[in-house]
C-alpha cells in the first residue's frame, strides 16, 4: 500500500463495539475511508451508516465483498464468525483487523493461520495494551525505570451481570450474546488481561486456573483467578470477578507491577511510579477506552502502509490465544484439544 493512498475499509459487524471502530476511523479520514458496513441486522447496519456517514450496507460479507472492491477488512463482529470472515477476506486478497479472537478456540486459530497464510495480512484488534496508562507503563518498562518484574497482579471487577435498580443487567443490555457464551470471563474479558500482561513481562506459562459459573441467567463462568509465571519463575496473577457488589457495570482494572528497580500501581485511574524517582499521572478512562481503539486501528493503518509487522500480528495473538486455552485447561473447564505448537500446562 502506497503511503499517499487513502485506504478503503469495509466495516463487519454493526453492534455496540463498532461505535468505537467507527470513531477511530472517522479520526484517520484523510488516510483511511469506510465505504461499507454489513450485518445481518440490516436496522444495525443503516444505523451506523447513518450516524457515521458510510454510503453503502449489506446483509454480508459475501454481498459486500462482491459489490465493493476494498482494501482491508475490520471485523467487528461476534467471535464465532471471525474465522468465517477472515477466509472470505483472504479469497478477496483483503488485509483483516480482526477484533479477539481470531476463532473461538486456539486449535481453529492455528487451522485458520494456516490456511490463509501468505494471502493477507492480519493484525488481532487486541486493543489493551492501547490503552494510554499501560502505554506509558510499557515505557517505563523499556527504560528500566521499573527493572526486572519481580512480580505482577491485575485485576477487574464489575457489577455489570447483577440487576440493577430496574432489574435488568446491564452487562446483557450492552452486550446480549453473553448470556449464550459457555466460554465467558476469560474468553471475552480476561483475554486482553493476558495479553497485557504478556506484553509486560515477556513469556509466559499457566500454573494453575480457577473459575466458576454462578449465575442460571449465563452460560459461562462469571469468576476466575490464573496464576502464571514469567521464564524467570516471578508469579503473575490475572483475576476477574463479573458480579462484585458495590463496583460499577463496566470492568475497573487494578494493576500492581513490582520490579527491581521500582514498583507502579494502576487505580482509581491513576498510574504510579514508586521509588526514588517517583511520579503520577491521572487519565480519563472514558476518553482512554475510545483512545485504545484510536492507537489499535492507526497502527494497523501505519503498519499497511509502510510494511512494518503489526505489534499484535497473528503469531503474536496465537500466543494469548494458548494461554486462555490452557487455563480454562486448568481451571477444568474445557476438553484437551491438539495444537500443532501448544504443551500441556504445568
Amino acid at each position: 500500500m502506497s503511503p499517499e493512498k487513502t485506504l478503503k475499509v469495509a466495516l463487519a459487524g454493526a453492534g455496540m463495539i463498532s461505535h468505537f471502530h467507527l470513531t477511530a476511523w472517522r479520526s484517520l479520514r484523510n488516510r483511511a475511508r469506510v465505504v461499507a458496513i454489513c450485518d445481518p441486522d440490516l436496522a444495525h447496519a443503516r444505523r451506523r451508516a447513518e450516524d457515521f456517514g458510510v454510503p453503502e450496507i449489506y446483509p454480508s460479507l459475501e454481498a459486500m465483498l462482491a459489490a465493493q472492491e476494498v482494501d482491508a477488512l475490520d471485523i467487528a463482529s461476534p467471535r464465532a464468525s471471525h474465522a468465517a470472515l477472515v477466509q472470505l477476506a483472504a479469497s478477496k486478497g483483503v488485509d483483516v483487523l480482526c477484533q479477539k479472537p481470531l476463532a473461538p478456540r486456539l486449535a481453529e486459530a492455528e487451522v485458520l493461520l494456516h490456511s490463509v497464510a501468505g494471502r493477507i495480512r492480519i493484525m488481532a484488534h487486541e486493543n489493551w495494551r492501547f490503552r494510554p496508562w499501560y502505554r506509558e507503563l510499557k515505557s517505563w518498562l523499556t527504560a528500566s525505570d521499573v527493572g526486572e518484574v519481580l512480580s505482577l497482579i491485575v485485576s477487574t471487577r464489575s457489577s455489570g451481570l447483577l440487576p440493577d435498580e430496574s432489574g435488568r443487567r446491564p452487562a446483557l443490555v450492552r452486550q446480549p450474546f453473553m448470556a449464550g457464551e459457555r466460554r465467558l470471563l476469560i474468553a471475552e474479558d480476561l483475554v486482553h488481561h493476558l495479553d497485557l500482561v504478556r506484553w509486560l513481562a515477556g513469556p509466559l506459562r499457566v500454573v494453575s486456573a480457577r473459575a466458576t459459573r454462578t449465575l442460571a441467567e449465563v452460560e459461562g463462568e462469571t469468576l476466575a483467578t490464573i496464576l502464571l509465571e514469567t521464564a524467570s519463575g516471578a508469579p503473575v496473577v490475572v483475576s476477574g470477578n463479573l458480579i462484585a457488589p458495590g463496583f460499577p457495570a463496566r470492568s475497573q482494572d487494578k494493576l500492581e507491577l513490582i520490579g527491581q528497580n521500582a514498583s507502579a500501581t494502576f487505580s482509581d485511574a491513576c498510574l504510579r511510579l514508586l521509588g526514588s524517582q517517583s511520579r503520577a499521572k491521572t487519565y480519563d478512562t472514558d476518553a482512554g477506552y475510545q483512545q485504545s481503539f484510536d492507537g489499535t486501528i492507526g497502527h494497523f493503518v501505519q503498519c499497511l502502509a509502510s510494511g512494518a509487522a503489526f505489534e499484535t500480528d497473528a503469531i503474536d495473538n496465537l500466543e494469548t490465544l494458548r494461554l486462555v486455552e490452557h487455563a480454562y485447561l486448568a481451571a477444568g473447564l474445557s476438553p484437551a484439544e491438539p495444537s500443532s505448537t501448544s504443551t500441556a500446562p504445568v
